[in-house]
């Protein structure tokens, strides 16, 4: 009978360690899942149970997937090649004064004249014509770069003709504003435009260049070579200028791309991309923010006793003045 007892109270004894042990286990496993799922929180910013989510936002590109921050106003993406030649060139974008005196050029063509272009974009309209005559296609540069005299002279010609065909100065002043740019805000001016035709289609008095083989031609491969087609159709009251099927601009592979994915006119793409003011004037990629080597105007150097240089220009026009002087008298 002491026997059985002995044998009763072992038995109870051995239950209560087993039931010990199994409950032990089961708190370390819940305790190792409640710490897996808190990590999980810190790390990633989501949890995949019902805990409590932080309420602050996650910041977006600290976890895999998640979607990256916009690119800050003024940052060229890293595979944007030729970035020097994404600014925007218009009635409320001119070039700066004297802008002859600084470009470089390389002659990209010649017939009864030659062409040339920003000797930094040069190469990529050659290889362009180059691969449109391999592939058949025949394009004729009918102009390129122009000085700020010629375009003057070429502006003044134009509204002259309108005059002769009968229309008022204000007519053809208007008429002429949205086909020919005045000095230094034409893209001709900086060397990046071509005006292209062919063979089947010579002419720049209508738009019957977009009917042809090398208008096609160029409409599927100029964004190869860095070009865009500047003034598209139906975008004359963004630009500014009629549609102009022969007219094509430099901006490298990359933003030429983009921009052509985009079905935007630059305007609009500057605009999209947050580059302009409310008045339509670029607050980032301008020729100056684009090619750090220029001065911009206004923002004159500071001399070495901390003094800025009103002084000295006040001393330039008073001999100035003395030299105008003189050549009025002789």
């Amino acid at each position: 009978m002491n026997g059985f007892k002995y044998l009763f109270a072992a038995a109870a004894v051995l239950i209560l360690i087993v039931f010990g042990l199994t409950r032990f286990g089961n708190n370390r496993e819940s305790i190792k899942q409640e710490k897996n799922e808190k990590i999980n929180v810190n790390e990633h910013g989501y949890s995949t149970v019902d805990t409590p989510v932080p309420d602050e936002e996650p910041v977006p590109g600290t976890f895999a997937g998640a979607p990256k921050a916009e690119e800050p106003v003024g940052k060229d993406p890293k595979e944007a090649d030729n970035t020097w030649a994404m600014y925007l060139i218009n009635n409320d974008n001119p070039l700066p004064d004297k802008y002859d005196d600084v470009i470089e050029l390389e002659q990209v063509d010649k017939t009864y004249r030659e062409y040339d272009l920003d000797k930094r974009a040069a190469k990529y309209y050659i290889e362009m014509k180059k691969a449109a005559e391999e592939d058949g296609v025949d394009l004729i540069t009918a102009s390129a770069y122009r000085t700020y005299v010629y375009q003057q002279s070429n502006f003044d010609n134009s509204l002259q003709e309108r005059i002769d065909r009968g229309m008022s100065h204000d007519e053809a002043y208007a008429d002429t504003i949205s086909q020919v740019e005045l000095p230094g805000k034409s893209e001709h001016n900086a060397g990046l435009a071509v005006d292209i035709l062919s063979n089947e289609h010579a002419s720049m008095d209508d738009d019957g260049f977009k009917d042809t083989e090398a208008f096609k031609w160029l409409d599927e491969h100029a964004a190869e070579y860095g070009f865009i087609l500047r003034y598209p159709e139906g975008k004359t009251a963004i630009t500014g200028i009629i549609y102009e099927p022969w007219h094509y601009r430099f901006v490298g592979k990359y933003y030429a791309k983009d921009i052509k994915e985009s079905g935007l006119c630059m305007e609009e793409y500057f605009e999209e991309k947050g580059w302009l003011d409310e008045d339509g004037v670029a607050i980032d990629h301008t020729i100056y923010t684009q090619n750090p080597d220029l001065k911009e105007p206004g923002k004159d150097e500071v001399t070495e006793d901390g003094d800025d240089s009103e002084e000295s220009a006040d001393e330039s026009s008073d001999e100035d003045a003395a030299d105008e002087d003189e050549d009025s008298e002789e």
